[in-house]
């Protein structure tokens, strides 16, 4: 787990969107996508929902580690 990987994940919980999290961020709106799935491979959970309606909203667990 890298700082770079929780600083993104903050930054799409609190911007409540990847494209402004990558301004945030200073990265590409793919190398934070990219960024949060090493993020919860390493952690083996999913963090954020990916589905077209809810796509970067928290799952129970995201809840959890934003907490």
């Amino acid at each position: 787990m890298e700082l770079m990987q929780l600083e993104m994940f903050v930054a799409v919980v609190e911007e409540r969107s990847f494209r402004r999290a990558a301004g945030r961020v200073f990265r590409t709106q793919p190398a934070v996508s990219i960024g949060l799935q090493k993020l919860e491979a390493r952690i083996g959970i999913p963090l954020l929902d990916r589905s077209p309606r809810r796509s970067g909203q928290l799952t129970p667990a995201g809840e959890v580690f934003y907490e």
